[in-house]
């Protein structure tokens, strides 16, 4: 489904036509808890705000900008979702021993021990990207795993495009320390 799809059952909804809805949540489900899961490490924390996601897109459909891009504005909503949530929440308590699968399944890996050093890596990220504040852990997952545009971040965030340059560039700097720190002590 297009970007242009998603404008005309935006459209249809607004039309009266709220079963429409169904096909625009169907198509950007996936996409809402992936997001939310990485920026909140808790799978029914993710599940909630994918949900709120939704509920608060259906109930604001008619402030949807059609010059925008649907994709855009739904992770402007999840973003700002899982902020106020993070915000609540306050420091992280996630190890970078024990933290959470990141729901990307494994691959094609050659061997079993492949598959589980894959998942024990996205653990590991997954429980990095939780010491990130809120605006860097934002940044960086819109940026290096939906691959968003920084303007497009800029647009989804509010916040100038030099703004989400920076926030990015700490964040990476942070998560290869923290990666760094994980990597020697399992060489020990």
């Amino acid at each position: 489904m297009s970007e242009s799809e998603d404008r005309i059952l935006a459209a249809r909804v607004l039309g009266g036509e709220k079963n429409a809805f169904g096909a625009l949540a169907a198509k950007h489900r996936d996409a809402m808890y992936s997001f939310a899961l990485r920026m909140l490490g808790d799978r029914e924390q993710a599940h909630d705000a994918a949900q709120e996601t939704f509920i608060r897109a259906y109930t604001r459909l008619n402030t949807f900008d059609q010059s925008r891009r649907f994709r855009s504005w739904l992770f402007a909503i999840a973003a700002n979702i899982c902020t106020d949530l993070l915000r609540r929440r306050g420091k992280p308590t996630t190890s970078l021993d024990d933290g959470p699968p990141i729901g990307v399944p494994a691959g094609d890996e050659a061997s079993p021990s492949d598959a589980v050093e894959k998942r024990d890596l996205q653990r590991t990220v997954a429980a990095a990207l939780q010491h990130l504040g809120p605006a860097e852990r934002t940044v960086v997952i819109l940026k290096h795993i939906h691959g968003f545009t920084y303007e497009e971040i800029s647009e989804m965030t509010d916040m100038p495009v030099g703004t989400a340059k920076s926030h990015a560039h700490r964040a990476r700097r942070k998560l290869a320390e923290l990666l760094q720190h994980v990597e020697r002590d399992d060489a020990r």
